[in-house]
């Protein structure tokens, strides 16, 4: 139950990413600080920042009771699954050197979940 937990708070964080990307797309920095103010108005930017926050609270009570050593790699999965998020839907491309880097972030998750 632990694992699923996890990884639901890693989409989760994931997709809050891709929302964040999105929401800053949509503002402008060229006119100074000030348009910076509305971004409380930017849904995709305040939607991703909410959905980042929640696995980070999440966090700390799954800190107690899974050891961090197994936690913390759990974690590096957001590496796995952003990547994979922004080429579905941000149409970002993941060239060879990037897939084996993700690759090894995979296995490195797997070898320490089943140590």
């Amino acid at each position: 139950m632990q694992l699923l937990i996890v990884f639901g708070l890693v989409i989760l964080g994931a997709c809050g990413t891709v929302l964040l990307k999105v929401g800053a797309e949509r503002v402008s920095y060229s006119e100074g600080v000030l348009p910076l103010l509305n971004s409380a108005f930017n849904l995709p930017l305040v939607t991703g920042f909410i959905l980042q926050m929640i696995p980070l609270v999440s966090w700390v009570v799954l800190l107690k009771y899974m050891p961090l050593t197994k936690l913390q790699p759990m974690i590096a999965l957001t590496y796995v699954v952003t990547p994979v998020l922004a080429v579905l839907f941000l149409g970002e491309h993941i060239g060879p050197l990037r897939m084996a880097g993700i690759g090894l972030i995979v296995l490195g998750v797997v070898l320490v979940s089943a140590s």
